[in-house]
């Protein structure tokens, strides 16, 4: 800041010098005439100079920018010097055309390009149709105004040839060029920093100034030794130097990687210069003395706002579509969101009320979608969304409409026939293929329910067809996920009980109304090594599979009250074994998440159960091993004693990255990995399994043992114990204490 407050001071007393010595003339009109060649020479060396300086601390386009700024300052500095030397050294005029011209003609072929080459949004994709109408529109009325003002006077006081007539004409025509660019330039810029693109802009309408006003007094032959005019060339490159030193490219380059909305000056400042023009004009038809030439440049003008005006309409007319496919389509997925579909739907459901067409609504619902949000993050979770949508569209018919509802909720809804149990099986088998993401394999499953009218049912409404297609879905994911269930007459009247089983589990649950029953886990060579806690709940004198009541409390949101109630009766019956047997407690990820639940766990072992005999089972599908709260709380448990062991391993989200985050110290071998076996040999998946667990020196379980073949192929495998109904079902507290007495256990 202080370095830009002190370039505007130096430059200001500079300009206003050289002013005060134009209007004084002290020492008469030579020494006035050379500090006035001096003067314009010296400013275009700073300009130079300043641009250059301004170019070595840039990269890329913008260094070009500033580089061919400098240089058109320097090709002019050449042309004054050269001028300076007709005037100063030989003591005569410069001739018309020279050499010196060439140099003053240099800057603004240089500066346009310069300008062209800069950073900015104006000149950036689409936008380039917009900027060359706007860029014609602003050139067009400058040419009115000029050719009013000044360009005509120039081109009718003619010259000795052609050429030199050209060279003439080029002053104020290359200028106009050059400040229609720039205006366009600064009315793009949306940087909060753009001193110094105005002050570009600022030097240009300075050096314009002094060019046409040079071309128009020679023209008229006033211009005399010394003018006032020429304070427009040494104010110009002035104010370029400090361009120099305020500009900051870097905030147009992030401008351009935006593509923000147009701004509002860019839409209106093109019409400035137009309103002058036609005014001009309209003043100059008033006295008569429109001529034929700017006759011509103010048609062009017309034909630029009739350009100008047929692009904006196009553009809105574009942004209008824009508009109302964003009014009915997902955000992320580019699917029709839930106001389309409903209005699709709708439309379906009165086609089949009039001409009996078949309806079917699928709903689909992704399984453990909260899990890869809560634990890679929401990015991650769009991506699969958007993985998942496309594997949707893949699989569906031309005529059929695919929506997400919102979250990982998507809908089908299929018109005119077809058969939604085929497009069920296909939408599964589509997902069957994990997604692969930054190195990562996320399994990806759903839960699928129909609603389906055949031309003979009766009309329902989609309040109707919506509640009977969740209803359904909600019995698929019940069912075990990853499933189909279509809507019928009696899973309504099953699930009309649904709501008072999950209002009798949440009662049960808040007042601790839940068992806790005990599966032995056994070596190798058969003796006792501990148990398994599995939660029980009996309704009515009815037992309730956890395939029932798991998934109801995982979608009422309280798994983690379940894993702590739990906790606390096993807890509570294994301090009464009164020896070494071991407790292993499955865990739901959200409960690992909770920054409290460590210091919970060993509260409830303090002076009741030794650390060490408590293992702390996580899901292999948890992915936990992302989530910074659970893998605290795990490593809590670990410092204080407790063991880690990873479930269900093999059957889902196997990693080497997730056995190396958790350092399990227990592997849980999955059943899906013994149930194909058919002989006691082990398959090489198991064995390399185990031997994988070994190498990471954690203890290795098979679960699911229910053959001796089973049985016999896990000990072959290098399984160090084993866990199924051969060698034990879920048994009561007593039953525990029943085996433990046995004296079966390993000491």
């Amino acid at each position: 800041m202080r370095r830009r407050s002190f370039a505007l001071v130096v430059c200001a007393v500079l300009a206003a010098a050289f002013f005060v010595v134009l209007v004084v003339k002290p020492g008469g009109a030579h020494l006035t005439r050379t500090v006035d060649d001096l003067a314009e020479l010296a400013a275009a060396v700073i300009a130079a100079v300043a641009g250059g300086w301004r170019a070595r601390q840039l990269t890329g386009r913008a260094r070009v920018s500033w580089a061919l700024l400098g240089l058109g300052s320097a090709a002019w500095a050449i042309g004054e010097a050269l001028w300076s030397y007709y005037e100063l050294l030989l003591g005569r005029d410069t001739p018309f055309p020279s050499w010196a011209d060439a140099g003053f003609l240099l800057f603004p072929a240089f500066a346009l390009v310069g300008l062209l080459t800069r950073p900015s949004s104006a000149f950036t994709g689409q936008r380039r149709l917009r900027v060359a109408l706007d860029a014609l529109l602003v050139s067009a009325s400058l040419v009115v105004i000029s050719w009013v003002t000044a360009l005509g006077e120039v081109y009718r006081a003619g010259a000795d040839t052609w050429f030199a007539a050209t060279v003439a004409m080029a002053y104020p025509g290359t200028d106009i060029i050059l400040l229609s660019v720039a205006v366009i330039a600064i009315a793009f810029s949306r940087t909060r920093n753009r001193s110094g693109l105005v002050a570009v802009v600022v030097g240009v309408v300075f050096l314009t100034v002094g060019d046409s006003g040079f071309a128009y007094l020679t023209a008229k032959g006033t211009y005399g030794e010394v003018n006032l005019i020429d304070g427009g060339w040494v104010a110009g490159f002035l104010v370029l130097a400090l361009a120099a030193v305020w500009d900051d490219v870097s905030a147009d380059e992030g401008q351009v990687r935006e593509m923000r909305a147009i701004p509002r000056v860019a839409l209106l400042l093109p019409y400035a210069p137009a309103v002058v023009a036609v005014a001009v004009v309209l003043n100059e038809v008033a006295q008569s003395r429109l001529d034929t030439v700017a006759a011509f440049a103010t048609s062009g003008l017309l034909v630029a706002l009739v350009g100008r005006h047929m692009l904006v309409l196009l553009e809105n007319r574009t942004l209008m579509s824009r508009i109302a496919h964003q009014a009915f389509h997902d955000e992320l997925t580019g699917l029709a969101n839930r106001g389309l579909f409903a209005d699709r739907l709708s439309h379906a459901l009165d086609l089949h009320r009039r001409d009996l067409r078949p309806v079917a609504l699928l709903l689909i619902d992704l399984d453990d979608f909260k899990s890869v949000n809560d634990s890679l993050g929401h990015p991650v979770g769009d991506e699969v969304l958007v993985r998942v949508s496309e594997r949707l569209r893949a699989v569906v018919r031309t005529g059929d409409t695919v929506a997400r509802l919102g979250g990982d909720e998507f809908a089908i809804l299929m018109e005119d026939g077809g058969d939604p149990v085929d497009l069920a099986a296909r939408i599964l088998a589509g997902l069957e293929r994990a997604v692969a993401l930054n190195g990562r394999v996320l399994p990806v499953g759903a839960s699928i329910g129909i609603a389906a009218l055949r031309p003979d049912d009766l009309p329902a409404t989609a309040v109707d067809m919506h509640k009977r297609a969740d209803m359904a879905m909600y019995a698929a994911k019940t069912a075990g996920k990853s499933g189909v269930q279509v809507y019928s007459a009696d899973l309504d009247r099953a699930q009309g009980g649904s709501l008072d089983l999950r209002a009798a589990f949440a009662a049960d649950l808040h007042a601790g109304l839940i068992d806790v029953a005990f599966q032995p886990i056994r070596l190798a060579n058969g003796r006792l090594s501990g148990f398994e806690a599995l939660a029980r709940w009996t309704h009515e004198g009815t037992t309730v599979p956890p395939a029932t009541f798991l998934p109801m409390a995982r979608r009422l949101g309280c798994l983690p009250t379940l894993d702590r109630v739990v906790l606390a009766k096993a807890i509570d019956h294994a301090a009464g074994w009164g020896s070494d047997v071991v407790l292993a407690v499955n865990l739901d990820a959200d409960t690992l998440a909770d920054s409290d639940f460590a210091a919970y766990a060993i509260g409830l072992l303090a002076g009741r159960l030794p650390t060490r005999r408590l293992t702390v089972e996580v899901l292999e599908s948890g992915l936990v091993e992302n989530d910074h709260g659970a893998l605290s709380t795990l490593g809590q448990l670990r410092a204080a004693g407790v063991r880690i062991a990873v479930d269900d391993f093999g059957a889902g989200y196997a990693s080497l990255v997730r056995l190396q985050a958790l350092r399990p110290d227990i592997v849980k071998i999955d059943r899906s990995l013994l149930a194909a076996l058919t002989s006691d040999s082990p398959t090489p998946l198991l064995t390399g399994v185990a031997q994988l667990a070994h190498q990471i020196g954690a203890i290795v379980v098979a679960e699911g043992i229910e053959t001796d073949a089973q049985l016999a192929a896990a000990i072959a495998a290098g399984c160090d114990a084993v866990q199924g109904y051969l060698l034990g079902r879920p048994t009561s507290p007593n039953g525990c204490l029943e085996l433990v007495h046995d004296g079966s256990l390993l000491a």
